[in-house]
């Protein structure tokens, strides 16, 4: 039955899109929205074809099918394409910075497939709300999502799953600079998924695995899995995981020295972050060419790029990457009366970071993480009264 062949061809969609063939992938996903007349069967097909569109960086595409998926869903109350659609939707606003709308999105999908029982469906959408959550620099919530989304893919034994949730509660810890924790989740997740198969997931856990190791002291061992994060991304077609690395990659250049390799990378992730088209990899492209200025001795210019990647970070709410803005700005300016603001501001951002953690232990390794102490101790702010 037309149906029958239609929903096959979804299910096999799928396993190419796990396999990392995404041409193959939408083929079958095509096939599967044209095979049948079934109204159901034609919004679980345009979905994924909204997923499809999403990891090849073709955002608005992507935003116009799952609107469209929406709208056919509702229609037929299917609450699995309406979770669907929604957390398609919500995906979307997260890398486009407008990650108000993108926890409203998710947290609906949330409900839809609590009231369908959905478990794993229920499972993506807290990892996509953790992300959210991750790039606000809201971690509490963060890791509460995770933690919660990993106890749900546990249960049902989703082992390509599980690697990716272990990969995002890495991700938060060493944003929080707790890096031995990070790097155990980070090992974990790459050892479970070269048993697995995930190849899919590579790109981002050899990225996280370079940065904690050259967060250790680790530098080339650190740079040798950067380089071969970005050759993975690369090859999927992944721009925002390209992006994110380049931005790393940059950085380790400019802690040797090694400003020739720094300023290659600076102009490839400028070149990526305008296919990209979002204020979030702008940002970080202004941040990396303010850094590669100010070592070049280009100070007036790199203030201006500093100031322009401030700009771009406050429209995603980006706290994570604004207090380190702030902190560099305030040792790169002139007038100590600048300077003092943007401690105070970098200080701010801080305290919003802290004060939420419920782990005293991880509460603790933020504070008194270096940068981070500097800045509060520069503000005239006790660490011991956050």
């Amino acid at each position: 039955p037309d149906l029958f062949k239609a929903r096959v061809y979804e299910y096999r969609g799928e396993c190419y899109w796990l396999l990392s063939d995404f041409d193959k992938a939408e083929s079958d996903y095509l096939r599967s929205l044209t095979g049948s007349e079934d109204k159901d069967q034609i919004a679980r097909a345009r979905v994924r074809l909204g997923e499809i569109a999403d990891f090849r960086g073709e955002y608005d595409k992507s935003e116009k099918i799952y609107q469209q998926a929406l709208q056919e869903g509702t229609a037929v109350g299917n609450l699995l394409v309406i979770g669907r659609a929604r957390r398609g939707l919500g995906i979307i606003d997260r890398r486009t910075g407008n990650t108000e709308r993108a926890v409203r999105h998710l947290t609906q999908a949330l409900a839809a497939f609590r009231e369908s029982g959905a478990a794993l469906e229920q499972a993506r959408v807290l990892t996509s709300l953790g992300r959210t959550r991750h790039a606000r620099g809201e971690y509490q919530l963060a890791l509460t999502a995770h933690q919660e989304s990993l106890k749900i893919l546990e249960s049902l034994g989703d082992k390509w799953r599980i690697v990716q949730a272990l990969n995002d509660l890495g991700e938060c810890h060493q944003a929080l600079y707790d890096l031995d924790v990070a790097l155990e989740y980070h090992q974990q997740a790459l050892r479970l998924g070269e048993e697995y198969g995930a190849d899919l997931l590579m790109p981002e856990i050899n990225r996280n695995l370079g940065i904690d190791l050259i967060e250790q002291g680790q530098y080339d061992k650190g740079l040798k899995l950067l380089k071969e994060s970005l050759i993975q991304a690369q090859e999927i077609h992944n721009h925002e995981i390209e992006a994110l690395t380049l931005y790393q990659l940059a950085r380790a250049y400019l802690r040797r020295s090694d400003v020739d390799s720094a300023a290659e990378h600076v102009a490839s992730l400028h070149y990526i972050s305008e296919i990209l088209d979002v204020d979030r990899y702008r940002s970080l492209a202004s941040f990396a060419h303010g850094e590669l200025l100010f070592h070049q001795g280009n100070r007036e210019e790199a203030i201006t790029e500093f100031n322009l990647a401030m700009l771009e970070a406050q429209t995603s709410v980006d706290r994570g990457t604004l207090w380190k803005l702030h902190a560099t700005i305030s040792r790169v300016v002139d007038n100590e009366a600048i300077a003092a603001v943007h401690r105070t501001i970098a200080a701010d951002f801080i305290c919003q970071t802290a004060e939420p953690l419920q782990d005293a232990r991880l509460k603790s390794c933020f504070i008194n993480a270096l940068p981070v102490l500097a800045i509060l101790q520069s503000a005239g702010i006790d660490p011991k009264k956050i």
